[in-house]
């Protein structure tokens, strides 16, 4: 009965996708000096579809005696199956099988080889490693999916430069794509330094995406949001090699660049409205970037109106981008856990698709690896108890162990345009 019921739900899902393939597309297209943009409308071609993710099991919280979570940072399959959950709090991997069970620990907090310390991310890299990104300090630790320590990278050195942190990574083929932070000294001026870039296995650079500097100051700095939240947590990188990122706080805007580093396209909705926070989201991300800007002594933050517009983008494995705006991650209704706009590969608005799940998108991460969504139960306190903020949301007295639930998220093809 249940293998009836996948056909059932596959046949479904390739209706979907022979209507996309004849639907209209009401947008508009310009192309200048090589670049294209494409204007979309606020309604999608093809409608709003709902797609129901079902549970195939969840581990951690306090009746999980087995395995101890603390702050999931990334999912990764392998193609045997395996599910690698990142734990930054405990620095380590979990291995666990397709159906949960656990298989291994690999890595282990320290400085030598093969160890880390709060690892941010991680992402497969170049000769069948583990790559797992250490934001402060910064570097980038290769890991074999034995747990054997891997080769060495060096994190690119720019002249000058004193300190280096990692955001994010992501490997395709023998390339790596990093996203991080440099800062220099300058004339006598503090300058930081923003990139995302591609290097290959020995460090070389091999493209820049987008890569931004400015001054900046140690002691008695005013941050932006605006500013502060920039693309390094909002990009991706394509089965084809292509990225994608949202280089902007405020509007809704998408910069493609092909493998080489040369911008292909811009994709934007000009009529997305953005969403005005309320008194609670304000205190929430007044906590969480005190909390995160702490460090710079005497320094205030100035904090934005509303949320951003592009909270989160990735690829699936037909090449389609899924982006999730601000509105559908702090303003969803009824049973629908989340939303995400869906375009084609030519970067046309074809779909927008509510995920139902009984979990909830402000208070919990989402995350997605192969044919699996992945869901880490109360995430923020989570993290803003292992950084220690203060504030209601934030005691590490009252964080509750967090739980990661694997739902199905079943691939859909869709035509070329």
């Amino acid at each position: 009965m249940e293998m009836l019921n996948r056909i059932g739900a596959l046949a479904l899902l390739m209706l979907m996708v022979a209507t996309l393939a004849s639907a209209e597309w009401e947008g508009q297209t310009t192309t200048t000096d090589g670049v294209t943009t494409v204007t979309n409308p606020e309604i999608p071609a093809n409608g709003n579809e709902e797609m129901e993710l079902r549970e195939t099991w969840r581990r951690g919280g306090f009746d999980d005696e087995e395995l101890l979570i603390g702050t999931i940072a990334e999912f990764l399959h392998d193609d045997q199956g395996a599910i690698y959950l990142l734990d930054g709090q405990l620095s380590e991997i979990q291995v666990l099988d397709r159906d949960g069970e656990l298989l291994r620990t690999i890595g282990r907090e320290g400085e030598g080889p093969g160890e880390f310390k709060n690892g941010a991310d991680m992402f497969w890299a170049p000769g069948g490693q583990i790559g797992v990104v250490q934001a402060w300090p910064g570097k980038v630790v290769m890991i074999q999916p034995n747990g054997d320590p891997g080769t060495t990278f060096e994190l690119p050195f720019r002249e000058g430069a004193g300190w280096q942190s990692v955001t994010r990574g992501a490997g395709h083929g023998e390339t790596m794509v990093l996203a991080g932070t440099a800062w220099s000294r300058e004339d006598e001026q503090q300058m930081q330094h923003t990139y995302l870039k591609a290097y290959d296995a020995e460090g070389n650079e091999l493209a820049t995406y987008q890569e931004n500097t400015r001054e900046v100051q140690f002691g008695n700095y005013e941050f932006i949001e605006q500013e502060y939240v920039d693309f390094q947590r909002r990009w991706a990188v394509a089965p084809d090699g292509r990225v994608a990122a949202a280089l902007s706080f405020d509007d809704y805007r998408i910069h493609i660049w092909k493998k080489d580093g040369t911008l292909d396209r811009i994709v934007e909705r000009p009529g997305y409205k953005a969403v005005k926070r309320n008194g609670s989201e304000n205190e929430r991300f007044q906590t969480m970037f005190s909390a995160f800007t702490r460090w710079n002594r005497g320094s205030t933050f100035k904090l934005s109106d509303h949320h951003q517009a592009v909270e989160q983008v990735f690829f699936r494995e037909d090449g389609s981008l899924w982006v999730q705006s601000g509105a559908d991650r702090w303003r969803s209704e009824g049973n629908v856990f989340t939303s995400f706009d869906v375009y084609d590969q030519a970067g046309r608005y074809v779909q927008r698709v509510a995920l139902i799940a009984d979990v909830d998108a402000k208070e919990d991460g989402l995350y997605f690896a192969g044919d699996r969504a992945y869901v880490v139960t109360d995430l923020f306190n989570a993290i803003m108890a292992s950084i220690g903020g203060d504030g209601e949301d934030a005691s590490a007295s009252e964080a509750e162990p967090v739980s990661v639930i694997s739902f199905e998220f079943a691939p859909v093809v869709l035509a070329s345009p």
